[in-house]
């Protein structure tokens, strides 16, 4: 029934675009200086878009300039947006000439430009650049972007911007992402959530499919150019993903011409190197990159503690457990990802593009636990290593057609598929004993495939409204076949636990966003439609199927108001979330003889509420960003710990693992989770080589469900600095803090990040050398864990050594044309689904 559903859902959601936010180095003021020197009221607008001469098409970032005809200064100013469009609002009644530049282009100026009460709104329409014929040998950018940006819908980290991050990976940039947080196994949460959806460039990858937290392991960070974090989106967004969205944006220059670059980092716990190279000549664009990473020197020391009681009352005895550890890991892999774009016209563009993964991690390691009961007492030494393998290859083309200046037609199509072998072993001794006791053999083969086809449509209104519309279909398969096996040496016995799993998800979807302004507020609104089908089939061991169907209603708004500088901004969205695979299956991760692990293939969506109050200010040399937001999410999905045949019914999935004192975690439907915040971020330059930016994240949690009830407060700050001392010299400075934070039946301990580094450029610019630092003030970052319930109690303790150092050497190659940049392409973004975490 996968291809029977016709989705013929259509709606108006309401009103409104949300009008693009002046940028921060040129902010819109209420009043403009009339000529004269007096000042009027401000209530004229000037409007108009800047395309190429040759190209036709529209030029992003154009600088326009607003200029008083008496006295010939500037009073106003922004940038075109990425179909060329700019609007100056607020301008007060008088003559004014418009002044157009963009680097590569001859500027155009037009003058005898009258605002009055009787034509207060201008409309100066197309404005006509011409390229500069002379190419650049070199070209010297003189703006610097902030670290940080705010912008209405989004806050946009420009990771390439921080030195700290060369010579990383993508979970390490993520750690000094305002909001985001990331634990010592890798996991994000945003505002506390770990219910997000990771993006590459707009699109799901299926390098996410099972396990974030690994996934982002295997992303050299010079790759990524930016992170955006998304807290209320629109509805052109799945709805999937009830704290938000994260997308990382990796490096790509649409400059014309042949360039690249190339970096090779060296030190005591990674080795990476990756390369670029960009081509675009007429009509054609072609990129390409390959990266490789290497870990090695990853050592963690673990405790468990685990006190279980049996019966009630006079019969009531108690089981412990102690356990103590040591692993090692080590591994690394390849990624590539190549693109093309071609302009067939001035209306017409089709683009395609192909990115690759392969990589492979060993780990190995020693346990010993101590069991202490009225009726038993032993020793258990645990020997284990295991291998996880990862490839993903994913496939995309689309079509867009311009019909005029914000009118377009998009249609996408997207292909993806990821393989996940992990291979556990272990060899058990009992009480000492130099004879192998048990032997353990745990392979999994996991295989997910995703295909996407989606259409997008927009249209403007002479009112300056703008409508969306647009439809998406989803298919999905993953695929599990595991096999659990059990040599019992001491008593001759083996034991074989197959379980093969199949689960297909289906999204259709249609949604419709559309905007006006009603006095002095933007207005963005609208709505979304989703339809999802699950079939679900055991075919080791043998069990009835499953299936499911929903439909959901995801309505959106966003307003705000921009005075001066400063911008309020108030929305509200609804937002599903649907479990992933790695929640879902139920192969039996066998982590040692006494704790397991394996998701739950019952499981429901999430459905969450979400309000936010903003508001954003920009003085000369700083900015600041505030939100207060509620998140009220029904049917909330959390990690549980159990005790094998002490809640009265036998865990779903069932096996020979199930022994007396075994702990096994899984997800579950708990209940309801409310999560009340505030967050403020900002950014200064107390001197113009010296920048210092900030946040800070609190909030208050509720969880409740029919097991247990907990509440408590959570909170995180990171701090960064950065100083130019000139002649190529900078240092970067980073700290952040994560308190503890509490979880259904415990709480978890904070930790803390440090990081410190120094680059010099070399070569008129075109090199640089980089020393970095991890962590220099500890050896490793401590995390631990309290668990409880009526009948256990647990305490964990992991130390990961993650002190490290680094050398890293970047070039830069090619020479350039500055001329038009190619239109801003569309992209598929499968923003819905929850993502595995690690355990």
């Amino acid at each position: 029934m996968r291809h029977s559903f016709l989705i013929a859902f259509l709606c108006w959601a309401a009103v409104s675009s949300v009008h693009a936010q002046a940028p921060s180095h040129a902010p819109t003021p209420s009043t403009a200086t009339a000529p004269g020197g007096g000042v009027q009221r401000a209530t004229g607008k000037i409007s108009g878009v800047v395309t190429d001469s040759s190209t036709n098409k529209a030029v992003e970032f154009a600088t326009i300039s607003l200029i008083n005809s008496a006295t010939g200064k500037p009073v106003d100013g922004t940038v075109t947006d990425d179909r060329g469009r700019f609007t100056l609002s607020r301008v007060a009644f008088g003559s004014y000439s418009v002044s157009v530049s963009f680097i590569g282009y001859e500027s155009f100026t037009r003058t005898g430009i009258i605002v009055s009460e009787k034509d207060p709104e201008i409309e100066l329409g197309r404005i006509i650049l011409k390229p500069i014929q002379n190419k650049l040998q070199e070209v010297t950018v003189v703006g610097e972007k902030p670290l940080v940006e705010d912008k209405v819908d989004r806050m946009v980290y420009n990771a390439e911007q921080d030195i700290t991050n060369i010579g990383g990976n993508a979970s390490d940039v993520l750690k000094k992402v305002p909001s985001l947080s990331v634990d010592l196994d890798g996991n994000v949460q945003l505002r506390g959530s770990s219910n997000v959806r990771v993006l590459i460039n707009n699109k799901p990858s299926s390098i996410m499919a099972n396990s974030v937290a690994d996934a982002l392991r295997q992303i050299p960070s010079d790759m990524i150019k930016t992170v955006e974090v998304i807290t209320s989106p629109s509805a052109k967004y799945d709805a999937e993903g009830t704290a938000g969205i994260i997308n990382i944006i990796t490096k790509k220059n649409t400059l014309y011409g042949v360039n690249g670059s190339t970096t090779i980092s060296v030190g005591n716990r990674t080795a990476n190197g990756n390369g670029n190279v960009n081509v675009r000549r007429g009509k054609v664009g072609f990129n390409a990159s390959m990266g490789t990473h290497q870990q090695f020197n990853n050592r963690n020391e673990s405790l468990l503690e685990r006190t279980v009681t049996y019966g009630t009352g006079a019969e009531a005895y108690q089981s412990n457990l102690t356990q103590n550890g040591e692993s090692r890991s080590r591994g690394g892999g390849v990624y590539g990802q190549a693109g093309f774009d071609l302009d067939i016209d001035s209306t017409n563009n089709v683009t395609a593009g192909v990115s690759l993964y392969q990589g492979s991690y060993h780990n190995r390691g020693i346990q010993q636990s101590f069991q202490n009961a009225p009726d038993l007492a032993q020793q258990i030494d645990n020997f284990g290593w295991g291998r996880n393998k990862n490839q993903s290859v994913d496939l995309n083309m689309g079509y867009t057609h311009i019909f005029k200046p914000q009118q377009e037609l998009s249609v996408l199509a997207q292909w993806n598929k990821g393989n996940n072998t992990r291979i556990n072993n272990q060899d058990i001794f009992l009480n000492q004993e130099t004879v192998l006791d048990t032997l353990l053999r745990n392979n999994n083969e996991g295989t997910n495939r995703e295909a996407t086809f989606q259409i997008d449509y927009v249209h403007p209104f002479q009112n300056k409204t703008q409508l969306e519309i647009g439809t998406k279909g989803i298919l999905r398969r993953a695929e599990s076949d595991a096999l659990y096996r059990r040599i019992r040496y001491s008593t001759g016995t083996e034991e074989l636990d197959p379980n093969e799993f199949t689960y297909d998800q289906d999204v259709y979807s249609t949604y419709a966003s559309y905007g006006f302004k009603l006095k002095n507020y933007n207005v963005k609104t609208g709505a979304r439609f989703e339809y999802t089908n699950i079939d679900g089939q055991y075919i080791r061991p043998a069990q009835d199927p499953f299936t499911d169907s929903y439909a959901n209603f995801i309505p959106n708004i966003l307003v705000s108001r921009t005075i001066k500088s400063q911008t309020f901004r108030v929305g509200y969205t609804q937002r599903i979330q649907r479990p992933q695979i790695w929640y879902l299956n139920p192969y039996v991760n066998i982590i040692d003889a006494k704790n397991v692990s394996f998701g739950n293939p019952e499981l429901e969506p999430e459905l969450a509420h979400a309000y936010e109050l903003g508001y954003s200010n920009y003085f000369k040399t700083s900015s600041i960003n505030l939100s207060l937001y509620l998140r009220q999410t029904n049917n909330a999905i959390e990690s549980i710990r159990r005790i094998v045949g002490r809640d009265g019914n036998l865990p779903i999935v069932a096996g020979t693992w199930q022994q007396e004192d075994v702990a096994y975690t899984t997800y579950q439907n708990i209940g309801k989770n409310a999560t009340y915040g505030v967050s403020l971020s900002g950014n200064t330059k107390p001197v113009p080589k010296w920048n210092v930016g900030g946040s800070m994240n609190l909030n208050y949690i509720t969880l409740r469900s029919t097991l247990q009830n907990n509440s408590g407060m959570q909170y995180s700050f990171n701090l960064n600095s950065g100083y130019d001392f000139g002649k190529g010299l900078a240092v970067q400075a980073f700290g952040s803090y994560s308190s503890p934070r509490p979880s259904v039946q415990g709480k978890f301990s904070g930790y803390y990040f440090s990081s410190f580094s120094v680059r010099k450029e070399l070569w008129e610019k075109k090199g640089s050398l980089t020393l970095g630092v991890d962590n220099p003030f500890s050896k490793g970052i401590k995390f631990t864990s309290d668990l409880k319930n009526d009948n256990f109690t647990q305490y964990t303790e992991n130390l990961n050594y993650n002190r490290g150092v680094r050398m890293s050497f970047s070039y830069r190659f090619g020479k350039m044309d500055m001329k038009q940049q190619p239109r801003s392409k569309r992209s598929i973004r499968n923003d819905d689904a929850k993502g595995g975490e690690s355990n």
